[in-house]
């Protein structure tokens, strides 16, 4: 199968104003059309409004609700799912790094292992209130302005609204349960994504696929494609790219990464690791750890 490399469909979104420290975003679409499941290196907190249909996250969906907040951690995948394009689709959302979490908790509080431990007992989704929700869509709609300014003034305004929207979180995230519960009896295309994300690793191939789930070749791509809007094979390239990319973060060998995230050798994992990310591996463990190669005569 041919690996599209856009961004649409690479499936590694970054930040899209510059920065490397936190982005917000809002708006009402009239008409937006899903374009995949996605990642980052970073925290997305987003906030649904209306509009949306279902949201994807890991092996889980869930049924969009107003006034919906979703805590999406480092690396963990997500998207919307929906059959057609959505009309009004109305959002809102926060990109912070664990790095700006640090600096707007001054001190106080390890907003990172707190957030992580409460996703991991409660899960990724959670109701606010009319009042919360409305707050936090101001909050989002001033960073928004200000970070492209790049003042000292904006900056100061922007980590005293990002420490308004998180503290709000946080309470939220402690006070109550996951409203939002997984949509039971998931679909034949979320039963095979919840297959790939258990057997990605290993060597797979689309007829394995095929004879678990009964199907032919073709109805899988043009259902999975539908479904996802990617290739079986550009998802299961995905889903070991994200699963590398954490392993190079832990420090351990590159030719033990490529091995055990399911590639035939080093040269091939070397290859679609640049192709998805723009750098290889060691340019990528360089850039977010802040390693740097010494020379030779050192």
């Amino acid at each position: 199968m041919r690996i599209r490399n856009t961004p649409e469909f690479n499936g590694f979104s970054g930040m899209n104003n510059g920065r490397s420290d936190y982005e917000g975003f809002y708006d009402v679409s009239s008409s937006y059309r899903y374009w995949g499941s996605h990642t980052h290196d970073f925290y997305e907190f987003y906030i649904h409004y209306a509009g949306g249909s279902q949201m994807a996250c890991n092996d889980q969906v869930f049924q969009l609700q107003p006034c919906q907040l979703f805590i999406f951690p480092p690396f963990c995948v997500h998207g919307l799912v929906c059959k057609s394009e959505l009309k009004n689709y109305e959002r809102a959302y926060l990109y912070c790094t664990t790095d700006t979490l640090q600096r707007a908790s001054c001190g106080q509080i390890d907003l990172d292992y707190t957030l992580r431990t409460a996703l991991s007992e409660k899960g990724y989704a959670f109701l606010l209130g009319a009042a919360d929700a409305e707050m936090c869509r101001s909050c989002i709609q001033t960073v928004s302005v200000n970070q492209y300014l790049r003042t000292p003034e904006a900056e100061f305004e922007d980590y005293a609204v990002i420490l308004q929207f998180l503290n709000c979180v946080l309470r939220t995230v402690r006070e109550e349960d996951a409203d939002a519960q997984p949509v039971p009896a998931p679909n034949r295309m979320q039963q095979v994504i919840t297959y790939i994300n258990e057997h990605y690793r290993e060597t797979i191939h689309l007829q394995d696929i095929c004879d678990h789930f009964n199907l032919s070749q073709s109805a899988l791509s043009h259902e999975f494609t539908r479904y996802t809007n990617r290739g079986v094979y550009d998802y299961i390239l995905f889903r070991r790219i994200v699963w590398a990319r954490q392993m190079i973060l832990s420090g351990a060998p590159l030719g033990e990464i490529a091995e055990r995230s399911g590639f035939s050798d080093y040269s091939n994992f070397l290859r679609i690791f640049t192709k998805l990310m723009g750098m290889s591996p060691r340019e990528y463990r360089e850039k977010m750890t802040g390693e740097t190669k010494l020379p030779a005569a050192w």
